[in-house]
């Protein structure tokens, strides 16, 4: 033993790197041996761990939250290094391994290697040793975090890209459109001609140049939208209303798109009154948009339901169709910013008509407003069926019905 314990006083902490606190598990069935371990790694500020066999080591895996390395002996009783080593790249596939061995066992510490671990250790023990090896696993264990982040700075530039792209291509269709109209109209206004035009016939243009401008208006509030939504600055008004009374209003309002679309829109009310403290002109919009998404993408003569009812501590709004529905994969890209069922390149601007693009920006001021009102927004859906969209929006019981 005196072998193994003498290097421990020659120390030489000058050279030894302060990387961190770094939490190391000790696995040894000779205390003495656990001890040397620790009292090399504590002068560098690492935290350890000690356990005495396979089994106890493995516990502690489970209850220690960031352990990084585990520094673990060959031969022991009950469970070996090499089953710990197969046991923790099973369940613990980022944790660093290093095998303590003797000259006896090298060929069996370098399968291990072989196997995952990182580096093994030769008994008699050196302190120095001890640190230079767990150091560079440590150095290897930073770079490898570095290296993740930068991969998943990466990734997030890459995401970045492909939604400016999408921002790009979509706002150029949805901008050329309304813009065509104007300069067309008002050249028409400004023309020669404008003279020989009828009333109606001047009426007519001054209707679409009207138009073109709330498109240009609408556009200009989707992207504040926008902006809302990256900040996370949604600012709600609170206020009491009777739910079912907004539903009637949003469902006078789609009457005109739907009976060009020769749709039906049945609206079931609640029992209650369903009174509600909420931004009643947020959740006219969230209402809206999916409305307007469920008419656009359900064929002339189709079903949409509106209804409201009261689960647990919820209201929930459902707006249901009989539209093409949505491939399970995409369930969740359809709530980010700017998806489009088809192509951007194929994008066709309309509000209602059937598959008609926009701004690509509906579901997911609807989702942001359901949650910025601590609710949520579930959909379940069949391709070629439909889809259910449900809104749930919880009750505050200070609300008078």
């Amino acid at each position: 033993m005196d072998a193994l314990l003498a290097p421990l006083f020659s120390f030489q902490t000058q050279n030894t790197h302060k990387i961190g606190v770094t939490k190391i598990l000790i696995v040894d069935d000779e205390r003495v041996v656990r001890h040397v371990c620790q009292l090399s790694l504590e002068q560098n500020f690492y935290t350890i761990l000690l356990a005495d066999n396979g089994i106890k080591a493995m516990e502690l895996l489970r209850s220690e939250p960031d352990i990084a390395i585990v520094l673990s002996d060959f031969k022991m009783p009950g469970m070996t290094g090499f089953e710990l080593l197969n046991a923790i790249k099973r369940d613990f596939p980022h944790i660093e391994v290093i095998i303590m061995t003797g000259f006896a066992t090298i060929e069996n510490a370098i399968e291990a290697m072989k196997l995952g671990a990182y580096d093994f250790l030769l008994k008699p023990l050196k302190a120095e040793q001890i640190r230079l090896v767990i150091n560079k696993c440590r150095e290897k264990i930073s770079l490898s975090q570095e290296n993740l982040t930068l991969k998943r700075a990466n990734e997030k530039l890459r995401e970045l890209q492909i939604v400016k792209d999408k921002f790009l291509a979509i706002t150029s269709h949805e901008l050329r459109t309304p813009v065509s109209h104007l300069r067309g109209y008002l050249s028409i206004l400004n023309g020669d001609d404008f003279h020989l035009l009828s009333p109606a016939e001047k009426n007519d243009c001054m209707s679409v140049i009207n138009a073109a401008v709330l498109d240009l208006e609408q556009i200009v509030t989707d992207m504040f939208d926008l902006i809302e939504l990256e900040q996370g600055a949604i600012v709600l008004k609170r206020e009491p209303f009777a739910l079912n009374e907004l539903l009637e209003q949003i469902e006078h309002e789609f009457r005109r798109p739907l009976q060009e679309r020769r749709q039906t829109l049945t609206l079931r009310r609640c029992a209650q009154t369903c009174m509600i403290a909420a931004d009643r002109l947020k959740i006219k919009i969230m209402v809206s948009e999916l409305i307007q998404n469920a008419i656009k993408f359900t064929p002339d003569r189709g079903q949409i339901e509106l209804s409201l009812q009261v689960e647990g501590d919820f209201y929930v709004i459902i707006v249901a169709d009989t539209g093409v529905g949505i491939k399970q994969e995409k369930m969740g890209a359809i709530f980010e910013k700017f998806y489009e069922v088809q192509h951007s390149n194929h994008h066709s601007t309309s509000k209602t008509g059937f598959m008609g693009g926009g701004m690509g920006l509906g579901l997911s001021l609807a989702r942001a407003i359901a949650e910025a009102h601590d609710g949520g927004i579930k959909v379940s859906s069949e391709v070629g069926k439909g889809s259910i969209f449900q809104i749930f929006l919880p009750i505050r019981r200070d609300t008078s019905e």
